[in-house]
């Protein structure tokens, strides 16, 4: 891949593949399924973690990156790549042959697996999270 490897894992594969490919095109146009996926229930565990203070604030930090490597993981299985993540919510693109099947059954694997790494009991604070789900497949333009 093109650019600075120590990078690699911070920027999105698609733009990683567009600089290779493409670099010229102002405009990538293809096939592919997005999936959008909002976790609910972080709110409610960071306004009782508040209270802790600067542990509850660590331990915040540690629900989120557990719920969000999971379903990663779950994501990542069946050829997803995270564009973007922001706050409590993942935007993935699915793309290749396929696509839109692999995207659905990642989507569904991730509901799944959020049920069991979704009750959180964190210092004495439970919460049970949630997750929504919007899916778009067909024709993708990024800029």
């Amino acid at each position: 891949m093109t650019g600075q490897p120590a990078l690699t894992p911070y920027v999105p594969r698609l733009l990683l593949r567009h600089l290779d490919e493409t670099p010229e095109a102002a405009v990538r146009r293809f096939d592919g399924t997005l999936v959008f996926v909002d976790v609910s229930g972080f709110t409610q565990l960071s306004e009782r973690l508040a209270r802790q203070g600067r542990e509850g604030a660590e331990r915040l930090a540690d629900a989120i990156g557990r719920c969000f490597t999971t379903l990663l993981t779950v994501a990542y299985e069946p050829g997803g790549g995270l564009l973007k993540f922001g706050g409590d919510a993942l935007l993935l693109l699915f793309d290749g042959d396929g696509h839109a099947e692999r995207a659905c059954r990642a989507a569904a694997g991730m509901r799944s697996a959020l049920r069991e790494a979704g009750r959180l009991d964190e210092g004495g604070v439970r919460v049970k999270l949630r997750m929504s789900v919007g899916v778009h497949s067909g024709e993708c333009l990024f800029f």
